[in-house]
């Protein structure tokens, strides 16, 4: 017994000592380096995977390494951004295994990208999130040339639009959505008459009072498009005074992308200038010296006009007049008009383009503004003999009022008839 004992564990602590390297053969490292192909330089980044081990990424000079990796047929897996995915075999065996693995750029595919313009008008149509009808500029040149009005395209391009009309051709009576009846009941239960029940009309974001005119005197021709708002819609983007619908009338702009406007141009009074516009910019140097020359002459015209009649004379140097009253307050308001006359056709000449002209009422406005005050501390000097309000007076007639001229000859133009 005791020899059979000693031969078991004689034959058990052979096989244990043989089992160590067994073992040790089923795993083993793998490590090593990814080069660009053609520059041998590292890649930096790249995403390093073996099949059933996991994922290492390179460091700053292209090396990986996995610690345990079991033996056998393994997939080196190399994936960049740059470079794309790339794989090898490899045959892992009981050895630590060093490779270089060396990738090539390669064109990477795409998805397709779906680029889509909409116009300004589409985007705010969309950026509602409501269904909103309309109509369009393509749609109202077809109709043009005809004796069609706004209404006429309405009822009939646009759905759930009803017009009655009175006895008078081309006047409508009421333009009201299908279903806008449904509401008068809010007139009074039982009344003869069902109301009409009009849409709120706004003509360039600005609300209209009186539709009925609009309609009849607007041509088609001005208008860009025209926006219909459902009474279901209306009233969350225009409040209560919309419960029956919204009408949008935006009017063309001339020199819109370029395309000159067909048709009437209807002018909405002095506007801030678009200069971007023009060919050239605003010749501000040569507008300051027309408006100088202008307003020196005006002034001294309507210095010897007011002289004739008023004057600082008498104890304290009082500003008497020798003529009456009629008279005198004439001179002095020539004494005002010639100078901010004088000016603005200067500042207006001088600033002429082939494409615009500066606003003479504006130019006016801002003169005569100027001009008022400058001649009152010009007066307080001379009765007060002081130097300082005398100068003030001075350079503010002559230079601040050719300045303010300047500034209303670049801000409101005027376009001229042929463009």
């Amino acid at each position: 017994m005791k020899w059979t004992g000693w031969a078991l564990l004689t034959a058990l602590a052979a096989l244990g000592g043989n089992a160590l390297p067994v073992a040790a053969q089923t795993e083993t490292s793998v490590g090593g380096q990814v080069v660009d192909a053609e520059t041998r330089a590292p890649v930096v980044g790249a995403e390093v995977s073996i099949n059933g081990v996991g994922v290492r990424v390179t460091d700053a000079r292209g090396f990986f390494d996995f610690d345990v990796v079991p033996a056998g047929g393994k997939v080196l897996r190399v994936g960049h951004v740059a470079y794309g995915i790339h794989e090898r075999d490899l045959e892992v065996l009981g050895e630590p295994m060093r490779v270089t693995v060396e990738i090539s750029r390669e064109a990477i595919r795409l998805a397709p990208l779906l680029v889509q313009a909409m116009t300004r008008a589409e985007r705010e149509r969309r950026g509602t999130g409501h269904q909103i009808n309309g109509i369009d500029r393509d749609q109202i040149r077809l109709y043009e040339e005809t004796s069609m009005g706004v209404v006429d395209l309405l009822s009939s391009l646009v759905p759930g639009v009803r017009i009655t009309r009175s006895g008078v051709v081309g006047q409508p009576t009421c333009l009201e959505f299908r279903g806008a009846r449904a509401g008068n009941f809010l007139r009074g239960l039982g009344s003869s008459d069902p109301g009409c029940n009009s849409p709120e009309v706004y003509l360039d974001g600005v609300l209209v009072h009186n539709p009925s005119t609009l309609f009849a005197t607007l041509p088609i021709e001005t208008v860009e498009n025209i926006e219909v708002v459902a009474p279901s819609e209306a009233g969350t983007r225009f409040g209560m005074g919309s419960m029956w619908g919204a009408l949008l009338i935006n009017t063309r702009k001339p020199w819109l992308d370029g395309e000159e406007a067909q048709g009437p141009v209807y002018s909405r009074g002095p506007q801030r200038h678009d200069w971007t516009l023009e060919a050239t910019p605003h010749a501000s140097r040569r507008v300051f010296l027309g408006a100088a020359a202008g307003n020196a002459f005006g002034l001294a015209a309507g210095v010897v006009l007011a002289g004739q009649c008023i004057s600082f004379r008498g104890s304290g140097d009082s500003l008497v007049s020798d003529c009456n009253g009629t008279t005198t307050m004439a001179v002095a308001a020539a004494a005002v008009a010639l100078p901010a006359l004088g000016a603005a056709l200067g500042a207006r000449f001088a600033g002429d383009t082939e494409r615009s002209h500066g606003t003479l009422g504006a130019a006016l406005i801002g003169t005569g503004v100027t001009l008022i005050p400058a001649y009152g501390v010009a007066m307080a000097g001379e009765h007060n003999d002081s130097n300082v309000l005398g100068t003030i007076g001075l350079v503010a007639l002559t230079v601040a009022v050719p300045m303010v001229t300047t500034m209303a000859d670049r801000l409101f133009r005027s376009l001229r008839p042929e463009n």
